[in-house]
């Protein structure tokens, strides 16, 4: 099955190739081996490339190994080993990926629960494959937002650059051969520092977010309140060996952006629901 070119159908700013949607590369999680089967069979019908898991942990660690192998994911709400929910948070957190939630339960709140954590869509089992052929257009409406938010950062960045041009050149009139002597030895001083910090970074294990360490992380989080809770008084709850003030620092701030998003997903969904 050919592969989705990401240099070719992703980058490209006015279309995508004449292959696409064809190579979508999906991940389905569903712990019934038959539904499992029959997704599979309907996805590649679409012509899609399809990747199977029936445990939400091992389709964690397929998408942390495969940070840039998936476009799309398709996971059940109800599962033996953990809630559908939670992969949902965990994919929200760590990867910009679109993610459809799927189910028997066709009930309001189940399906406002989907779409307030995250989800970009709800099917309803049995999946007809009319669903299915229309799943792409989640995957390029989420590349569109990265287009944006790229183009924003960049925007930023060329503004700054004037002015610190200016910084350059004014610095550069107004010095003296000795202060510009003794600011390069800084700038050395500060670029060995710089270099030695990284290669200790390099050295620290990394830290796996599993769903388990995740669940504690929120627990602590949730028994302080977000707004007090800071990385010194999480670690002290969460008391776990190994774990450092740094990982935990990081993971919140990822949370508290996962947050943001949800809160500016839920706005949306309210102004639609008054409709």
């Amino acid at each position: 099955m050919s592969t989705l070119t990401s240099s070719c159908s992703w980058k490209a700013r006015d279309g995508v190739s004449n292959q696409f949607p064809a190579g979508l590369r999906v991940l389905v999680v569903d712990d019934d081996p038959s539904c499992l089967r029959i997704l599979e069979k309907m996805l590649k019908t679409c012509q899609y490339q399809v990747t199977t898991c029936s445990r939400s942990d091992v389709a964690l660690s397929t998408l942390r190994d495969n940070k840039n192998g998936f476009d799309i994911v398709l996971s059940v709400v109800h599962m033996l080993d953990t809630d559908g929910f939670k992969l949902l948070e965990h994919i929200g957190l760590e990867m910009d990926l679109p993610v459809i939630m799927m189910s028997t339960d066709d009930g309001k709140q189940v399906i406002m629960k989907g779409v307030t954590h995250g989800a970009c869509d709800y099917l309803i089992k049995p999946i007809r494959i009319e669903a299915l052929k229309n799943i792409w257009q989640h995957v390029v409406r989420n590349r569109k937002n990265e287009w944006k938010e790229s183009e924003q950062c960049g925007s930023v960045e060329d503004g700054d650059r004037p002015q610190k041009h200016l910084e350059d050149v004014d610095y550069s009139s107004t010095a003296n051969e000795g202060s510009w002597k003794s600011g390069k030895k800084r700038k050395e001083e500060e670029d060995d520092a710089e270099e030695r910090d990284d290669s200790s970074t390099l050295k620290k294990p990394q830290v796996v977010w599993s769903v388990k360490l995740h669940q504690q992380f929120v627990s602590a989080v949730n028994q302080l309140g977000i707004d007090r809770a800071v990385p010194k008084k999480i670690l002290e709850l969460m008391n776990v060996p190994g774990l450092t003030r740094e990982n935990v620092a990081s993971h919140l701030q990822k949370y508290r952006l996962y947050l943001k998003r949800l809160c500016s997903l839920n706005q949306t969904v309210c102004s639609l629901s008054r409709l």
